[in-house]
């Protein structure tokens, strides 16, 4: 999440520091070197991409591993005799 904010804010910066007019000439010339932040906008984005998708397939595989986790439990509970969860119970109301 955090390089979320920070790529958002890095694209806000470079579209304000992004030369225009004669300087934008200059830096299409080659005369004169374009902002920093101009140059590292796209690789935090790349970034915050990445780490995004890293997130949510771990958000994921945490909600699978608990379901998983909760239908044995279940199946033990149920298999011995005891009160326990049913099996369709994955612990979130109304989804």
């Amino acid at each position: 999440m955090a390089t979320g904010i920070v790529a958002g804010l890095s694209a806000a910066a470079a579209a304000m520091a992004e030369p225009t007019g004669l300087s934008a000439f200059g830096v299409w010339l080659g005369l004169v070197d374009e902002p920093l932040i101009v140059r590292l906008a796209p690789i935090f984005g790349w970034l915050a991409t990445a780490t995004g998708t890293l997130s949510g397939a771990a958000y994921f595989i945490a909600q699978w591993q608990k379901r998983r986790f909760r239908k044995q439990t279940a199946a033990r509970a149920s298999a011995s005799g005891l009160s326990g969860l049913s099996a369709e119970d994955d612990g979130q109301a109304g989804s």
